[in-house]
């Protein structure tokens, strides 16, 4: 059987050549096909190019903004350089940073480009916060022509960002505060007692402690309610924060019990903001659930810390001071009368 010759291939035959490349993707349809919003400019700060998801974020149009140099209105109030004008400008880092402060970083990979984090309260009803990012665009020279800047909306993520440092702020004043009264806990008591202990032992200066406990207050609660004894017990902390120094803290140690610490100053000094606090709360009038109006009083032992001293012994005098002015009628205020050892 007859076979049909096949031409013999030479070894150094090539594949067609493709069609040269003769028309390049407008730069039009390159932008406008970016999610993103963004716009560029050229090297007289005029817009060139203006993508349909800048227009559909900011109302304006590329008719109404190619060709001006009004690149700031979506997002300033007054005419100011825009990230892309400043690049344009070739300004050094330091230029930038004037407008953008700390809130500008170099971006990665791409030479000669800056990108930032910024709230802009003239953007929408409430303002937004906006990541941008901004890169100068060079001739085959390598000379600065113009600029791209891109911008993405992220008022969401800092929000959310915002919370959550609110969140951790709240946590940690919960974890240490009275969430009836707002003055500081039992356990932040302990911590800052030996804190100040410390303190006071190593510059051998003095710090002394009240211990305040609210007379008759289950019988309070019995008669009124507990609703009303809270409202005692918040009047009573607020009169504490009113009535220390600045440098002096307020503790609800528990119950109706409360407790101020005060460093560097002795027990004399410690004994006139306590009498400060006990006149104040004795002469407020409460005005119970019953409609009748009622005054209230308080007993405090004081103490001054010794030179030994740790958590428990000092707070150890100072109840046993307080138990005294509760023994011997209430409504008073003893000073623990162990003698201070210099």
């Amino acid at each position: 059987m007859a076979t049909e010759e096949v031409p013999e291939q030479s070894e150094h035959a090539t594949l067609e050549p493709l069609d040269p490349l003769t028309e390049l993707i407008p730069p039009d349809e390159l932008i406008n096909k970016l999610a993103i919003p963004a716009f560029v400019i050229n090297r007289e700060h005029r817009i060139t190019h203006w993508n349909l998801a800048l227009a559909s974020a900011t109302g304006l149009s590329a008719g109404e903004m190619i060709g001006t140099r009004k690149q700031w209105m979506p997002f300033y109030s007054h005419p100011r350089p825009t990230m892309a004008d400043i690049i344009v400008d070739n300004a050094e880092a330091d230029t930038l940073s004037q407008f953008y402060s700390s809130k500008l970083t170099q971006a990665a990979k791409i030479e000669g480009a800056y990108a930032a984090e910024d709230f802009f309260p003239d953007i929408g009803d409430d303002g937004e916060w906006l990541s941008f990012t901004a890169a100068p665009l060079m001739d085959c020279d390598h000379k600065v022509v113009g600029a791209i800047e891109t911008l993405v909306i992220i008022t969401d993520r800092k929000k959310a960002e915002q919370q959550l440092v609110e969140n951790e702020r709240r946590y940690r004043e919960l974890s240490v505060t009275d969430d009836l009264t707002q003055l500081y806990n039992a356990r932040q008591l302990r911590k800052e007692i030996n804190r100040q202990i410390e303190l006071c032992q190593r510059y051998q200066q003095p710090m002394s402690l009240a211990m305040m406990d609210l007379d008759h207050f289950k019988q309070l609660n019995d008669n009124h309610g507990h609703l009303f004894g809270d409202e005692v017990l918040r009047k009573f902390a607020e009169i504490i924060r009113h009535n220390l120094r600045h440098s002096d803290d307020g503790f609800r140690y528990g119950g109706e019990e409360f407790i101020a610490l005060m460093p560097f100053i002795d027990e004399a000094a410690a004994l006139q903001a306590t009498e400060r606090i006990h006149q104040r709360f004795c002469d407020t009038p409460f005005l119970t659930p019953g409609g009748e109006t009622i005054y209230l009083t308080v007993s405090a032992g004081i103490t001054r810390i010794n030179p030994d001293d740790d958590y428990d012994s000092l707070l150890r005098r100072a109840d046993t001071a307080l138990y005294e002015a509760k023994k011997l009628g209430r409504n008073r205020i003893i000073v623990a009368t162990a003698p201070f050892r210099a």
